[in-house]
């Protein structure tokens, strides 16, 4: 019988002294980090109030959470994790009404993203990865599993998890070249690297391929699919979506081309790229939506600089009008992308078009039937893209000229654009159903936590 988070805790707190002899020079090395950074941290601190987010519980000052519930603390990183749980946390609380989930995050937007999915769960900050705050944190939430969505992996965390007896599992697991050969050779100094993992659970076949390469035994990863897939809708709301469309002034029927999750530098591209297309399509709209909506108000800036017309979502709504209909919209609220996709003729996913990138989730304007368009570096979703481009649901740009003309061809052939649109949502329909095989294969840890160490 799985124990309560409080035996546990009082079964395995001697355990944390015997820590691997690596923990403490990780720490020492974060301590040495630490020390070089904290100049610039306290310049900081006073200006951006993303530093001083939380800051108390990224020293492990957790919430205190009361003993006698199971509970399962779920990792998402950032905003892009937030969603990715969605449908697997209801169908956990359909198979586990006794159990109470709690979520973490890094980023403050992704604090608040969590709130606002997941508004009757406690949400926290990540501790540091230093084994003081670790242990504090851990013994505060008193978890009986924790589960890190996509990987996140913090070695003395994780290391904490496994004195403390707590099973520890990775979902949607996805990990890059990059850091397939860190984590690789991290593990060659680290012998007991992976040992706290209980189970991974691989978003394709080849993060499945990646994990193992990477030294985590073969025995512990399954691919089980795409979660994201399983939590996205076939639409977006459609009251959501008359609010967007009356506020920003959309005409009925007119062309909209939305740049989501947009990063440094492609906004101004993506700007520039629009003005050409609006000679020859005249009607044409276009709504960009910072991945970091904190980056608002300077997109907007450099927006007016170059000769645009910008307006924020929240400037609007507070009674400014987008003048004449031309208006960039800068969206610099949390929450409102897929709408904003939902109003698209064609979407421009962002991250994606310098190095480093990364690219952000393509699948989410794919499953509204929308054709999807993005740069080259969408090394973040390789198996998403492989799918979109197998099925001519994607196109891949490299600048700005590619991007007017991919954009205009769309917008000239709707009968194309619709084929792509609905190519992808094929996709997104046939990859659905990762959530079941996830929490099946979670089940064995969840019914049973190991007297000794995983």
């Amino acid at each position: 019988m799985l124990r309560s988070g409080t035996q546990v805790v009082a079964a395995r707190t001697g355990n944390l002294s015997r820590g691997d002899d690596m923990s403490t020079l990780l720490d020492c090395l974060y301590l040495v980090a630490g020390a070089c950074l904290l100049p610039y941290w306290l310049w900081k601190l006073p200006q951006a109030p993303r530093y001083r987010a939380g800051i108390f519980q990224r020293l492990g000052f957790s919430p205190r959470l009361a003993p006698g519930r199971k509970r399962l603390w779920l990792h998402c990183a950032s905003v892009g994790e937030a969603a990715v749980p969605r449908k697997l946390v209801a169908e956990f609380r359909e198979r586990h009404a006794d159990w109470q989930v709690v979520f973490s995050a890094v980023t403050d937007t992704g604090a608040a993203r969590l709130r606002e999915l997941y508004p009757d769960s406690p949400v926290f900050y990540m501790p540091l990865d230093f084994s003081p705050c670790t242990r504090m944190a851990l013994r505060r939430v008193r978890p009986d599993a924790v589960i890190l969505v996509e990987l996140e992996y913090w070695p003395n965390f994780a290391m904490a998890c496994r004195s403390l007896g707590v099973p520890l599992a990775i979902i949607n697991g996805r990990i890059g070249p990059s850091s397939r050969r860190m984590l690789g050779l991290l593990r060659k100094l680290w012998p007991s690297l992976w040992r706290p993992v209980a189970v991974c659970c691989a978003r394709s076949h080849d993060d499945a391929a990646g994990f193992v390469e990477a030294g985590l035994p073969a025995d512990k990863v399954l691919n089980c699919g795409l979660l994201k897939c399983d939590g996205l809708a076939a639409r977006a709301d459609p009251e959501h979506e008359r609010k967007l469309r009356k506020l920003f002034a959309i005409a009925a029927g007119a062309p909209v081309l939305v740049a989501g999750s947009t990063h440094e530098g492609e906004e101004t591209v993506v700007a520039a790229a629009y003005r050409d297309l609006k000679i020859s399509h005249r009607a044409l709209r276009l709504i960009i939506a910072p991945r970091h909506v904190e980056r608002a108000g300077e997109v907007t800036a450099a927006l007016r600089a170059r000769g645009h017309m910008a307006v924020t979502k929240s400037a609007l709504e507070a009674g400014q009008t987008a003048s004449a209909g031309d208006a960039v919209i800068v969206v610099d609220t949390i929450g409102d992308l897929v709408g904003c996709y939902g109003l698209a003729t064609c979407a421009f996913v962002g991250r994606s078009l310098s190095a480093p990138g990364g690219g952000q989730n393509v699948m989410e304007p794919a499953a509204l039937g929308k054709p999807v368009l993005t740069g080259p570096y969408t090394s973040n979703f390789g198996p998403e893209m492989g799918l979109l481009k197998s099925t001519g649901a994607a196109v891949v740009v490299h600048n700005g000229p590619e991007l007017i003309r991919e954009v205009g061809r769309l917008l000239s052939a709707p009968a194309q654009a619709m084929r792509m649109g609905e190519a992808g949502r094929r996709i997104v329909r046939e990859s659905q159903g990762a959530t079941s095989r996830t929490l099946d294969r979670l089940a064995p840890i969840l019914r049973h936590m190991p007297d000794a160490p995983l």
